[in-house]
């Protein structure tokens, strides 16, 4: 029986090669060290998974092909070593937790040949699990998980997985302690356009990574570092989509209720407050189902990107941990109403213009304040309208699919657009709570669930 099921568990991976990718030119002397901010290793000690899908032959009108394995191969890591040279920090090894040297080791690149086709797997649930999901598209143990001694402190893994049919897979994950999701899409999206462009760097000027703590001093960060446990996973992940046409559908339901309750001007509800407002409704009559109580005591937990919103801004391509977490507890059921629950994301986020700096000494208080009055919290991010399709055209055409797989902790979401026309959300909730959420009259009027 347990040959079974190691046979089932290899059953997709007909073979795996691991190499070392370098980048072209070594690093300046001067840039050896890269400390890393304290606002960045504030976040979990994790690598971000990323995975992109390509057919063999592309659907669009430019009907570009993928190449040969060994010409497709040349070209990714040769592509990818002259981007490292951009993403030196990348390429480098952290060193007692605090600072990278950047000694140009490298990334690993990982090549494997997959026993299936395609479609066969970019239908198959974002999780991490091997059989279920799409375990067998990264590195071991790259999925969320810790920088441990088998990963020799290397920063960022890459898969690029063959399939059958002629299609292909390239799984990314970054340390979080370098980016965020914006960072690794900003890496991705540059070494997508160096490949498609021949290595012409001029194409590429207005996607240059900026590097803001490149020359930043070292400090003594102390015991002020949280350490976030990470247990072994015990919850449901979930992908549930939301065309754009129901999610007009349902603003224009918001604005109703809106003029029946007197209010006059147009509140001009975004797609994303309003998904981020349905899903949390959605979440807590869940939970209040799972409870049986009266109080539902609860808090939305919103990761902001605030690149544009620092004072002076950052570009989009600035490398990484931009993003603030803004809290909107509710308790009641009028504080879930859509136009409450949207004012005060709004004034959360219009606190955060003007930022000098990230604080990341904020957060610890405030989350322990709402966890002793036994609050419980929601947390949502959302990467929709970055361009995370038509700018990753490695010269082939843009994927038929992307997604962030699977989620680091219960009671989570990110939100991501779809190829075609609307918004992907990857969700996290425990079993009971998962089963009453699927459930959510509100949630199936709206949603296209797998």
């Amino acid at each position: 029986m347990r040959s079974f099921f190691i046979l089932r568990r290899q059953l997709h991976v007909i073979s795996r090669s691991s190499t070392t990718i370098k980048p072209a030119s070594p690093t300046p002397s001067n840039l050896k060290r890269y400390n890393i901010p304290l606002h960045d290793l504030m976040v979990p000690e994790v690598y971000i998974p990323f995975v992109y899908f390509y057919p063999s032959h592309n659907s669009d009108h430019s009907q570009k092909l993928i190449p040969d394995s060994s010409s497709l191969s040349y070209q990714l890591k040769k592509s990818l070593s002259e981007t490292l040279s951009k993403y030196y920090p990348f390429a480098g090894r952290l060193c007692s937790g605090t600072y990278v040297d950047c000694n140009d080791e490298g990334v690993q690149f990982v090549e494997a040949r997959i026993g299936c086709k395609l479609g066969e797997v970019v239908q198959k649930a974002p999780v991490r699990e091997e059989e279920e999901g799409l375990g067998h598209l990264f590195p071991p143990c790259t999925i969320w998980n810790r920088v441990t001694e088998m990963h020799s402190g290397i920063l960022m893994h890459v898969q690029l997985s063959h399939f059958t049919c002629g299609g292909i897979a390239i799984a990314v994950t970054l340390h979080h302690h370098l980016g965020d999701a914006l960072t690794i899409l900003s890496f991705l999206r540059y070494w997508a356009n160096l490949s498609l462009h021949s290595r012409d760097h001029q194409k590429l000027l207005h996607l240059v990574p900026q590097l803001v703590y490149e020359l930043m001093p070292p400090c003594d960060h102390g015991d002020s570092i949280i350490d976030f446990p990470l247990a072994d996973k015990n919850w449901i992940t979930k992908e549930v989509t939301f065309p754009n046409t129901n999610l007009a559908k349902l603003k224009a339901v918001v604005e109703n209720e809106d003029k029946l309750d007197g209010v006059v001007e147009d509140q001009k509800y975004t797609r994303n407050e309003i998904l981020t407002a349905l899903l949390y409704r959605c979440f807590v009559a869940a939970a209040a189902e799972t409870n049986a109580v009266a109080e539902n005591k609860s808090v939305l937990c919103r990761a902001v990107n605030v690149r544009r919103m620092l004072d002076p801004p950052l570009p989009e391509t600035s490398v990484g941990n931009f993003i603030v977490a803004n809290f909107v507890p509710t308790s009641t059921e009028s504080e879930t109403k859509y136009r409450t629950l949207v004012a005060q994301m709004r004034k959360q986020t219009r606190q955060l213009k003007g930022l000098k700096k990230l604080d990341a000494h904020e957060v610890a208080p405030i989350v322990l304040e709402f966890t002793k009055k036994n609050y419980k919290f929601y947390s949502m991010s959302s990467i929709c309208g970055f361009p995370v399709y038509e700018a990753m055209d490695f010269g082939w055409g843009k994927p038929i699919k992307a997604t962030i797989v699977d989620a680091f902790t219960f009671n989570a979401v990110n939100m991501m657009d779809t190829a075609d026309d609307g918004v992907r959300c990857l969700v996290a909730l425990g079993e009971q709570d998962m089963k009453n959420f699927l459930v959510q009259k509100e949630l199936l009027d709206y949603a296209s669930l797998k």
